[in-house]
């Protein structure tokens, strides 16, 4: 009998131990989450306009409808049109996507965070990420900067694995670089921070002919592949115009509601991206925090953080230097004068050049550093130069840029998740002898730190939540069309929102907008001038009155003109 149960122990013991890791318990707590907002997302309808040209491009690949932008990204519609052969042809397919790749990069981050930190800091990192209102609110919102950003998440984990374990991780680091870019193209900016991390560990890449040679195939094929797929969506010129655009940074935006010509936007608005409050607000607030408030969470966080970080570069300025008896090799004074010439080079090149010259010098910077303070007592400078990199590269990138959006700071999230923790890591590590209790030492503060961040966001994400948004009013008046008249589809149709009713119609509807005219008497001849039918304003407020149209119906603050 007592044999029996001695067999079933270990079992017990294997399951226990599986119910206390937390890995297993940060997927528990992020497929939790993630199901109640996807549950909310499908209730209240698609937040903005691009999640339609993603979904159009699900119907293409699916082979069911036309494409209304073939030139973006085609991962998450490529993904979302398996949805559609099932037979699921549903917006929601594309809320569940997203959910699921925001689960597979938590999971990623915490694996890379583990690489640095230990299980509990990595848990609490993983949650303060979640809990961010700029990641949070777009989890299940059919976007492309939680997937990219998860997809980039993995591709660094993979460049570390391969360096520090087996170097047969590297060949998967490609292939996922490609995924991310093909996912959103300024994705491609993670190959900055995995380039410096390989170049700075070099030597401890084993085989290291064989493997530059496996990247270097495989490399030529996805670029022959994706070259070949945008010839045959004819998108090719399109494309290339997009990819010059970016990198000459010559796309200013002026006349975009989204334009902002200031440099300083993205870190003006970190307090915001990390907390806002208070605790009831719009909806608006979530999905674009810089127009919230950021709450005292926030400014405690970076408070904390900031002074752990200065304890930190401390620390690793006296592990180099003897500070008694400074002694400066000429080696190491020339490195010093070029880094200083690198760091004025950058603050007068900031904003004024390219944004490729900006990055490379970034690049530089970095390297000098590692060459100046790394040694076997800063064995994990490569991985916080690999993150501030990280953090680098997309903020001159999206800063330099005259389009700001709240939600391209998600590129830059984990990096930022990366310092949060090691500034509370060196800081607690302070405190931690006047702490008494064992278990408040070991992972009870860490855990309450999450506790605190992930109730707040929860608590800020319920205030702010609305009921619908104004896409579902598109959506009925879609359907109403649909009942109207029976032959809609031979009909020529406009709207201001035009990528919403093709997917709510399923046919091609053109776009027309009434700010783009001096008034509604000229912008009423452009419509009748293309003869059309039927004009859905979703966007004017007032609603215009146009000669030879009249509303016929309206849904919220959408009306639908019918020519007379």
């Amino acid at each position: 009998m007592d044999s029996a149960k001695n067999k079933h122990k270990p079992a017990f013991t294997n399951l226990n131990k599986i119910y206390r890791n937390p890995l297993f318990i940060l997927t528990l707590i992020t497929v939790g989450i993630t199901s109640y907002i996807l549950y909310v997302q499908m209730k209240i309808g698609v937040p903005y306009w691009d999640v339609f040209n993603y979904l159009n491009n699900a119907l293409y690949f699916a082979g069911i409808g036309k494409g209304s932008a073939l030139y973006l990204p085609p991962v998450v519609p490529l993904l979302t049109s398996l949805f559609f052969k099932t037979g699921y042809v549903s917006i929601n397919a594309i809320f569940i996507l997203d959910s699921i790749l925001l689960v597979i990069g938590v999971i990623g981050l915490y694996l890379l965070l583990n690489m640095r930190f230990n299980e509990i800091q990595s848990f609490t990192g993983s949650i303060i990420f979640i809990s961010f209102p700029v990641v949070l609110s777009w989890v299940a919102a059919g976007g492309i900067d939680i997937p990219g950003v998860s997809f980039s998440i993995w591709a660094i984990y993979l460049t570390v694995l391969g360096v520090k374990k087996d170097s047969k991780f590297l060949y998967f680091v490609i292939p996922i670089i490609m995924l991310a870019f093909l996912t959103r193209y300024t994705a491609g900016l993670i190959v900055l921070p995995i380039v410096l991390y390989s170049i700075i560990n070099i030597r401890k890449i084993q085989k290291i002919k064989k493997v530059i040679l496996g990247i270097s195939l495989e490399l030529a094929v996805l670029v022959v592949a994706f070259i070949f797929y945008l010839m045959h969506l004819g998108a090719i010129k399109t494309f290339y115009n997009l990819l010059m655009n970016i990198t000459t940074s010559s796309t200013t935006g002026v006349g975009d509601v989204a334009y902002n010509p200031s440099v300083w936007y993205y870190l003006q608005n970190i307090p915001n991206y990390i907390s806002v409050g208070p605790i009831q607000g719009t909806y608006q607030q979530i999905l674009n925090p810089s127009m919230g408030v950021p709450s005292i969470l926030s400014y405690i966080t970076i408070l904390i953080a900031s002074i752990g970080i200065i304890l930190y570069m401390r620390s690793i300025l006296s592990s180099k230097l003897n500070l008694n008896k400074l002694k400066i090799s000429r080696n190491n004074l020339i490195k010093i004068i070029v880094l200083i010439v690198l760091v004025i080079g950058f603050a007068a090149a900031f904003n004024n050049v390219s944004y490729v010259i900006n990055e490379i010098i970034l690049f530089g910077i970095c390297c000098i550093l590692y060459m100046l303070l790394g040694n076997q007592k800063t064995k994990n400078l490569d991985m916080d130069l690999m993150f501030f990199s990280w953090f680098g590269a997309y903020l001159i990138f999206q800063s330099i840029l005259g389009m700001k959006v709240d939600r391209y700071f998600i590129t830059m999230a984990p990096a930022l998740v990366y310092f949060i923790i090691l500034g509370l890591s060196e800081f607690i590590n302070k405190i931690n002898p006047r702490i008494k209790n064992k278990n408040l030492k070991s992972w009870g503060i860490y855990s309450i730190i999450a506790l605190i961040f992930l109730s707040s966001a929860a608590v800020t994400y319920i205030g702010h939540t609305p009921k619908k948004t104004f896409t579902v009013d598109i959506g009925d008046a879609s359907n109403w069309i649909k009942e109207h008249d029976p032959d809609y589809k031979n009909k020529i149709i406009y709207s201001d929102y035009p990528p919403a009713v093709s997917w709510y119609l399923k046919k091609q509807v053109n776009g027309a907008y009434t700010r783009l005219y001096s008034n509604s008497e000229e912008f009423s001849k452009r419509l009748q001038k293309k003869d059309a039918y039927y004009y859905i304003d979703s966007l004017s407020e007032p609603k215009p009155d146009l000669d030879g149209y009249h509303i016929v119906k309206t849904f919220g603050t959408v009306a639908v003109y019918e020519k007379y």
